[in-house]
């Protein structure tokens, strides 16, 4: 977006990078196209990251991961180029796309991923996140899928048993016949520190595809280190609704919850 003269020609802007879900497998066009468009028209400079998934390659963990880093990296560094303010970038992911972000989140300031990226990991760091239903506990989500009593239930969003996406999903983004440890190292929850920046979270109880509980787990590990989150967990909604409107997902427009925008937007500009 290019600055109009009408309104202030030198303006920095806020960016944010969005990453859609879509099971690692591929990533949906719901949660990208019109997410961008709405936080375009709130000022901010909007990237979206088509991430390595299955359909193109091998998009198990710590791959995507790379790519966002590489993202973040590319925006911050043409920070002056684009009118943006290098200390206010965003990252927003939903489904898997939150497993990304929330790996970045976490991980930033790991040697690895500054010695891979070939930056400084100051470079790297997001100054706020926002993770729509994200996976963020891979140990859990299986867990939680062997015990599930409705595990045989079709998935409307995807057409299939839960029994058999799932583990689809978690073999797509970590990689088949994973380890318990895999699981823990692939996982977002795993590596919560002091460093994770301001993070604003939301699901919904009801989600049929990731289990809720991983959002209060994570929640409280960022309470305990007393660092700044925000947590909405509505009562009903299906998974995958984006902005919750007809634009984004129109069998499953739910006013009631489409004020996560609103309430996201205050979050990033109280900690941007």
């Amino acid at each position: 977006m290019e600055n109009s003269t009408d309104i202030e020609l030198k303006r920095k802007h806020p960016a944010i990078i969005i990453c859609g879900g879509g099971g690692f497998v591929r990533i949906t066009s719901r949660e990208q196209e019109p997410v961008a468009f709405y936080f375009l028209n709130q000022g901010y400079q909007v990237f979206v990251l088509n991430y390595t998934t299955k359909s193109i390659g091998d998009g198990s963990y710590p791959t995507p991961l790379f790519d966002l880093s590489k993202m973040i990296a590319t925006v911050r560094t043409r920070a002056l180029e684009w009118n943006i303010d290098p200390h206010k970038i965003a990252i927003l992911g939903f489904s898997a796309g939150g497993a990304v972000c929330g790996s970045l989140a976490t991980e930033w300031q790991e040697t690895y991923l500054s010695k891979k990226i070939g930056i400084s990991s100051n470079m790297l760091r997001p100054d706020a996140v926002v993770l729509g239903y994200p996976l963020l506990d891979f140990v859990y989500q299986e867990k939680m899928l062997k015990v599930d009593k409705d595990r045989e239930k079709i998935l409307p969003l995807v057409n299939m048993k839960k029994k058999s996406f799932l583990p689809k999903a978690l073999e797509a983004g970590i990689g088949k016949k994973a380890t318990v440890t895999q699981l823990e190292t692939a996982s977002p929850i795993s590596h919560i520190t002091n460093h994770v920046p301001p993070i604003f979270l939301w699901g919904t109880s009801d989600d049929e595809m990731i289990y809720t509980g991983q959002l209060l787990n994570f929640a409280k590990k960022l309470s305990d280190l007393g660092l700044n989150y925000e947590l909405h967990i509505f009562e009903n909604g299906q998974h995958g609704l984006s902005l919750a409107n007809y634009n984004s997902m129109p069998n499953g427009l739910e006013k009631n919850i489409s004020i996560w925008e609103k309430l996201a937007l205050n979050f990033l500009k109280k900690h941007m």
